[in-house]
């Protein structure tokens, strides 16, 4: 049976990148953001895209049926890491209401905690390179026991010749406003998710106090986890 794991963590934590390491290195693994989903589907729904662009959250009942026929895509799977839900207590309410297979497939959350303000450097930090399509980070944290230096392509790791100056793009949501709501919503909507987790005792916590420099412990800790499932 396919185990889900949902990620929770506040934007710029940095649950894709572990997601997509995740599911890189665990056996017949992958990975869904359902950010990415939402924003493809965007392209052709510009009231979707209105919504994304403000910082909003969509319609429950929209991603829900979103995530639904990802996870159904990838019924073949041992391991899927869902990014971004549930991500509010109606979300959690309509887990109730999904196919018995796939309810009773997740096998826990895993909380990625960083604190706000270091996530909002993260944040503004982070660049897409155009030409090869791999992400980075220009920010470095220096900041106590948290240590992340900037995410920045390894001398010789690309096949194509990138210039960040004219190749590396933020995303458009990516700025000071739109981050503050996104916290904003974050806080009001999504930490309730973390007691519901709680209440199932299907709730563990990671802190990267290092990056993805810590992720051979966030590796050994979910295979560890999942071998219990």
């Amino acid at each position: 049976m396919t185990s889900i794991i949902s990620l929770i963590g506040p934007p710029g934590s940095g649950k894709g990148t572990y997601s997509t390491l995740l599911a890189s290195r665990l056996f017949n693994a992958s990975f869904i953001s359902v950010g990415d989903v939402l924003r493809e589907q965007s392209a052709t729904n510009e009231q979707l895209s209105t919504i994304m662009k403000t910082g909003e959250l969509v319609d429950d009942g929209i991603v829900n049926e979103a995530v639904i026929h990802s996870l159904n895509s990838r019924s073949d799977k041992n391991a899927i890491l869902l990014d971004g839900y549930p991500r509010n207590k109606a979300q959690t309410q309509l887990l109730q209401t999904w196919p018995p297979e796939l309810r009773t497939s997740f096998s826990f959350a895993l909380q990625i905690h960083v604190p706000g303000a270091l996530c909002t450097q993260k944040i503004l930090g982070r660049r897409k390179c155009t030409k090869c399509n791999k992400s980075f980070n220009v920010n470095g944290i220096d900041a106590g026991p948290y240590q992340m230096p900037p995410l920045l392509p390894e001398e010789g790791s690309c096949d194509v010749e990138c210039n960040p100056d004219i190749d590396w793009e933020k995303r458009e949501d990516d700025t000071e406003e739109i981050i503050k709501k996104r916290f904003d919503v974050y806080t009001n909507e999504t930490k309730p998710v973390l007691r519901y987790w709680r209440d199932e005792k299907k709730l563990i916590r990671f802190v990267p106090y290092k990056g993805i420099a810590d992720f051979d412990k966030l590796l050994k800790l979910v295979q560890q986890r999942l071998s219990r499932s």
